[in-house]
């Protein structure tokens, strides 16, 4: 259906694309830096910690978002204004980090990374409300530039991992120890640029975000494509014509708990458990699993353009399968320092086809259920990104109780050596 398109379409579907790249390519953002932030602020590598759970009190935005939604059904909730404001606001809060990513306070006799950890929390709030506004926003448009929300969300991991790969951000060599001759330490390759030029290149991509959305907003191209595109299916027309008919009840909310299943393990636990993963069976595994993984969401639009719908029995298959690959993942993290075949070739390619399968088996079913909840109402598309969210948090909080206050899983750093 592609090859039927105009000028203007494809314009369109590119616009839309930069526009949801603002998503959550802040926040992705700082995750992706934290190797080099970290040298420097006091915190260390618990800052991590200390953002995720800023990132989830960000949740506080789409919650009220929910309740004015609820409370005022006969006023409508335009994304619109919404958009704006987290954009511009994202902007803002990239520009402040370039000058004061490192700047810290003295709390409770402690230094803390003040500017940082405020900046994100403007920034989670932001974010997490994008997942539901621009998913809101996508409906105003045909059901075939749904598929322009994935992709920037893909591109939101992308660019900040390539970004911190062109300054040589999370490199390492590990040297052997001047004190003990059985020991190696890790050494950190010196970045190709600054902190604050890394934040400059963010500030630069939401501005080009922002650039997108206006254009967008205030030139005809859009708004002809708005009006003409028509809610076609988005299946080939000798396939079966179920796309054609409303979900039931039933099946909308069996698709909106795979949603919520699905964005809880993709956005909430599978990143908080990389570490436990990956990092046992080598950097160089963790180096690649972080880099690639991001790239198996594009993968996902990619199949989303090929088949956009796929049936609801093939549908639970792919997520019982994306299951099991994240349980084996799962296994290993509680098993970590010592999972099984560390230290063996078989052992890394083996964790590095499971931990990216597990990307493309639960990305691409969420990617069908926005095209089928499309169908259902209007509204469809504001609830599905209510669920990603809702996902999102209820993942983080099982991973922080699982990492911060059970410690369930024990890490193994970079260059150790260790006997299992």
């Amino acid at each position: 259906m592609y090859s039927k398109w105009n000028l203007n379409q494809y314009l369109t579907y590119l616009l839309l694309t930069l526009v949801f790249l603002s998503s959550w390519t802040d926040i992705n953002g700082i995750y992706a830096e934290l190797p080099q932030i970290v040298l420097t602020q006091p915190e260390s590598w618990k800052l991590g910690a200390y953002l995720a759970l800023i990132t989830n009190l960000g949740n506080i935005a789409p919650f009220i978002l929910v309740l004015i939604k609820v409370f005022y059904r006969k006023h409508t909730l335009s994304p619109v204004p919404i958009n704006y404001i987290v954009i511009l606001i994202g902007m803002l809060s990239c520009f402040l980090l370039i000058f004061f990513w490192s700047y810290t306070t003295m709390i409770g006799n402690e230094k803390r990374s003040t500017a940082l950890l405020i900046l994100a929390f403007f920034l989670s709030l932001l974010d997490c409300t994008s997942s539901i506004s621009f998913a809101d926003y996508i409906h105003r448009f045909g059901k075939e530039f749904t598929s322009s929300l994935f992709l920037g969300e893909s591109l939101t991991a992308i660019l900040p991992s390539l970004l911190a790969i062109i300054q040589g951000n999370g490199q390492i060599n590990c040297i052997q120890s001047t004190n003990e001759t059985n020991t190696t330490i890790p050494v950190y390759q010196t970045a190709r640029f600054s902190v604050s030029i890394y934040f400059l290149c963010l500030f630069l991509f939401l501005t080009i975000s922002f650039i997108a959305f206006v254009l967008l907003q205030w030139t005809s191209v859009a708004k002809q494509i708005q009006r003409i595109t028509p809610e076609i299916s988005l299946e080939p027309m000798n396939t079966n014509h179920q796309t054609n008919k409303s979900l039931t009840t039933v099946s909308y909310i069996l698709l909106s708990l795979g949603c919520t299943y699905t964005s809880s393990i993709l956005f909430g636990m599978i990143l908080s458990i990389s570490t436990y993963v990956l990092m046992p069976y080598g950097h160089r595994i963790f180096y690649l699993g972080t880099i690639i993984s991001p790239w198996m969401l594009t993968l996902v639009w990619i199949f989303g353009l090929i088949k956009p719908l796929i049936s609801k029995r093939y549908l639970l298959i792919l997520i019982i399968l994306g299951s099991t690959t994240f349980a084996f993942s799962l296994f290993v993290s509680f098993k970590s320092p010592c999972p099984p075949w560390v230290d063996t070739t078989k052992g890394s390619v083996l964790i590095l086809i499971i931990w990216l399968s597990t990307y493309i088996l639960l990305g691409y079913p969420r990617l069908v259920i926005a095209n089928y909840v499309r169908i259902h109402s209007s509204n469809g598309m504001f609830w599905y990104g209510v669920n990603v969210q809702l996902g999102a948090l209820i993942g983080s909080i099982i991973a922080y109780l699982l990492v911060e206050t059970f410690s369930s899983f024990h890490e193994r750093l970079p260059c150790e050596q260790m006997t299992c």
